[in-house]
């Protein structure tokens, strides 16, 4: 196994074509389709079917990805605290992040204070919840970004943006739904059980601790998905009905219907910076903090009312 063999993977993956992972990559496209052939015999299963139109990943293949994907991130982490140990000048911030964020919105808040601190680079790392709570604890990562409560009191938190919950109908179109895509409260669900993931990025406990205080039952389909695009397959074929946040809808999403708290709110997810206060210290970090507290709200106001995606 060697790391060019899971940049082929990932590339293809992403292109959902092995030729144009092959354009991307440099590379030939036989030298491309052997490598990915030698890894699926060392890890001993298939990554890809194709189809009549493109490439998907397999069943094994949705499964291993995020691995190979950490491998490489991990190369990249490597190379980055090099340099900054080489060049003490060079500052870098590891943020990581729940799967459920909207990066856009982490771009945006960030934008200014990198313009204004060209020294510091900032090296992206999406993880799930356990994997961050570890990160944090170990000085692995100096920030992470997720669901309001999902990472222990210990740390420091500060609000950062909600983001708000989307219905999708089972089938598409529920009969007892009818056709009006007008927004639904939660209290006025239908049976369908809604599919939820595997549990990692935070949707499942932030979405039944949503429930639970609004006072109604999550009706949980007793399988899961690998992934939010899952969601929205499952939801249309029938399957179940799916909830998601608005930055983690597809254009393709059918039907979706914006979800009322019992108060007439919309409902939503709320995310936080979340930060060992031990760690600040650090003055890029500290500095950052003061950004995220001073300023970020005020970004985070400016983009509210944006369009919806999927919506």
């Amino acid at each position: 196994m060697n790391l060019r063999q899971l940049q082929f993977v990932v590339a293809v993956a992403e292109t959902r074509s092995f030729s144009r992972a092959a354009e991307a990559c440099h590379a030939t496209q036989p030298t491309l389709s052997n490598a990915v052939g030698q890894l699926e015999a060392e890890l001993g299963g298939r990554l890809f079917v194709r189809t009549t139109r493109h490439v998907e990943p397999t069943a094994f293949g949705t499964y291993i990805l995020p691995h190979l994907r950490a491998v490489l991130d991990a190369r990249d982490e490597l190379k980055k605290a090099a340099e900054t140990f080489h060049d003490p000048s060079h500052k870098l911030l590891r943020i990581g992040f729940s799967p459920l964020v909207d990066m856009r919105r982490l771009d945006a808040a960030l934008e200014p204070f990198l313009k204004r601190r060209p020294e510091v680079s900032v090296f992206y790392k999406e993880c799930l919840l356990d994997d961050l709570a570890e990160r944090l604890a170990n000085d692995r990562i100096d920030i992470a970004i997720v669901p309001h409560g999902t990472l222990p009191a210990r740390f420091a938190h500060f609000a950062f943006y909600s983001d708000d919950l989307f219905y999708l109908p089972a089938g598409g179109a529920d009969a007892a739904l009818g056709a009006t895509r007008a927004p639904l409260p939660i209290s006025a669900l239908p049976e369908a059980p809604v599919v939820m993931t595997g549990g990692g990025c935070g949707l499942n406990g932030t979405l039944k601790a949503l429930f639970d205080r609004e006072g109604v039952a999550l009706p949980a389909y007793p399988g899961e998905a690998a992934s939010y695009a899952t969601i929205e397959e499952w939801a249309d074929l029938g399957i179940g009905a799916g909830i998601l946040p608005a930055a983690k809808l597809s254009a393709k999403a059918a039907a979706p219907r914006a979800l009322l708290a019992n108060d007439g709110r919309p409902a939503a997810f709320a995310f936080e910076w979340v930060w060992d206060a031990g760690a600040q210290e650090k003055a890029h970090l500290a500095r950052l903090v003061d950004h995220i507290r001073q300023e970020v709200p005020t970004l985070v106001a400016m983009r509210a009312g944006a369009p919806v995606t999927g919506a």
